[in-house]
């Protein structure tokens, strides 16, 4: 299986190009840094799996299409998009700026459309194919102090099931993932926080690969992942 994952950089993207490559699925990798990709490519590539790297700001309509031609080109077809990239700026909407509000927007929001749109035409003539897409349990659940962020992960969610009713009657699937709270990077310099109590990015690739699995007349539309006990909480 041929799968695309964006924002595999860090954090959730690379937890699941890994899982996945360690499957034996061949994986496309997109994100903004060439290094950290290059670095996740030879991480993969190391322990036997196979997977080919675009660098590209989804941000842009243009390069997000060039991005997924070249990567189907390369992989020699499609078979799954996961859209992961996105970006988090948890602000009350007193304090965010409008530079930041744009810019949640055009990531979360314009990326994972724009990226979709362009893998479409392709699933939509082999009559198969699957959309992943990564939103957060803020797409679901109010978030004090985060209204610009939840308000985009409510938008992944719409999209998603509207997505969905367009695009089933040509063998598509769409998936939205919610996960909690997940240790997606390094700690703060300084910081004595414990973050094992938190999701781990490879269960989130653990997920993605048993909805990948599921067979073509089955579909999960929706699983929230969540940490068994979050700190407070009883």
């Amino acid at each position: 299986m041929k799968v695309i994952v964006t924002g595999a950089s860090k954090g959730i993207g690379k937890g699941i190009a890994t899982v996945l490559a360690r499957e034996g699925y061949t994986v496309g990798l997109v994100a903004r840094s060439p290094d950290l990709l290059m670095a996740v490519q030879k991480t993969i590539e190391s322990a036997g799996g196979r997977c080919v790297h675009a660098v590209c700001d989804l941000r842009d309509p243009e390069a997000a299409h060039q991005a997924m031609e070249h990567l189907i080109s390369r992989m020699g077809g499609i078979d799954a998009l996961i859209n992961n990239a996105g970006l988090v700026i948890r602000k009350d909407v007193f304090t965010l700026t409008l530079d930041e509000w744009r810019a949640l927007v055009d990531t979360n929001i314009s990326g994972l459309f724009y990226a979709t749109r362009a893998v479409l035409p392709r699933m939509k003539a082999q009559n198969r194919g699957h959309i992943i897409n990564i939103s957060s349990i803020s797409g679901r659940v109010p978030l004090a102090g985060g209204s610009a962020y939840a308000a985009t992960k409510y938008a992944v969610t719409g999209f998603s099931e509207s997505l969905l009713l367009e695009v089933r009657q040509y063998g598509i699937k769409v998936t939205t993932v919610y996960p909690g709270s997940v240790d997606s990077g390094p700690p703060r310099p300084g910081s004595a926080e414990d973050h094992s109590w938190k999701v781990q990015p490879a269960e989130i690739g653990s997920a993605c690969l048993d909805i990948l699995k599921t067979s073509a007349n089955t579909l999960i539309s929706a699983l929230e992942i969540r940490p068994l006990q979050p700190p407070g909480k009883k």
